[in-house]
């Protein structure tokens, strides 16, 4: 194949015409720059800095804090909340519920929160609060409040008010001088493993089964108090119940033991793919561990003397999710007026 040479007289024309283009080029590139920052100062629109948001800095709560580490948690019904307590607390981890919002709470969540939000907000942020300020009443310091707690909550990411309540709990707790204090969320797009690598809460399959199993009885317990209690006989039985039953689960789902994957049959049967999710799907699916528990809950629940001659009418709260969920002065104690006034009229 023939090969052609440049002569090497006309090498420094070409250096010289392309060095001459390059000039060219970064002459008008300049002009360009040049006429752009005129245009934008005679309408205004000059680059300007932007000093973008920052998540701030929070330490992590790790494996080796959950030994004396407190997570709390609220926003349910006080029977969901108890449960949720002994699930998590049966896989290893120190809880307390924040107390039912009341007014307080709200004013408070108005004082350090954003203006504009709604009730729920500032009932739950204001309620997490106040919780915290009644510690430091009792004596503990600031530090050791922040140090010794975290908060826990439900998470997303979308538009809605939803996915500014982090936020929200955030603003609230710097603005009353618990800066620092740690947040904690699971959120909708984690799946069913969101556990980090030496967190202190392990969002894992244990976690999500434990809150679910709480969450279920919960609902199925307060459904009966709810059947109940319009027609029983000795007003207040149906309540006295609810409590004693709530008390057989908490210590049911605190007590529960998972299959240990650690031992030589687990990490036998590990090697299995996903072994582990079907392991405990199967046992979440076919156990039958609360049935026992559950057969006593049925009998104290038929143990209430109703009468069931009496007319009621049947009423359906629906709306605002907290505020047809919670049991307190979110709702204007909304309930038990409604019960109060329908035993009163009939």
């Amino acid at each position: 194949m023939e090969t052609k040479t440049i002569n090497p007289e006309v090498i420094p024309v070409l250096n010289g015409a392309h060095k001459e283009q390059t000039d060219r080029e970064q002459m008008i590139q300049q002009m360009l720059l040049e006429e752009k920052k005129r245009l934008q100062a005679e309408y205004g629109t000059e680059d300007k800095k932007i000093n973008h948001f920052k998540k701030p800095f929070e330490k992590m709560f790790t494996k080796d804090q959950r030994a004396d580490t407190t997570i709390l948690f609220g926003g349910l019904t006080w029977k969901h909340e108890k449960l949720i307590k002994g699930a998590l607390e049966g896989i290893g981890y120190k809880m307390d519920m924040v107390p039912t919002p009341d007014k307080k709470a709200f004013q408070l969540g108005k004082e350090y929160g954003n203006n504009g939000q709604c009730n729920p907000t500032y009932f739950t942020v204001g309620n997490l609060v106040q919780y915290l300020q009644s510690l430091e009443e009792k004596g503990m310091s600031k530090e050791e409040i922040i140090d010794k707690h975290v908060f826990f909550t439900a998470g997303a990411c979308g538009p809605c008010r939803f996915g500014m309540y982090e936020a929200e709990y955030r603003l609230a707790l710097r603005n009353s001088g618990f800066d620092g204090f740690r947040v904690l969320l699971f959120q909708q797009t984690g799946g069913l493993s969101q556990e980090e690598a030496e967190a202190g809460l392990e969002m894992n399959l244990d976690f999500f089964l434990g809150i679910i199993n709480a969450m279920m009885l919960g609902d199925l317990i307060n459904e009966m108090g709810y059947l109940i209690r319009p027609f029983e006989v000795n007003e207040g039985e149906t309540n006295k119940v609810m409590e004693e039953v709530i008390d057989l689960f908490y210590e049911r789902l605190k007590s529960k033991r998972y299959f240990d994957f650690n031992s030589r049959l687990g990490k036998l049967i590990q090697k299995i793919p996903s072994s582990e999710y079907v392991t405990k799907f199967i046992d979440q699916i076919l156990g039958d561990y609360y049935l026992e528990t559950a057969n006593e809950a049925r009998a104290k629940f038929n143990s209430i003397k109703v009468d069931r001659t009496r007319m009621k009418p049947i009423v359906k709260i629906t709306g605002e999710f907290w505020a047809q969920t919670t049991e307190g002065d979110g709702n204007f104690n909304m309930f038990p007026f409604l019960e109060k006034k329908v035993r009163r009229f009939l």
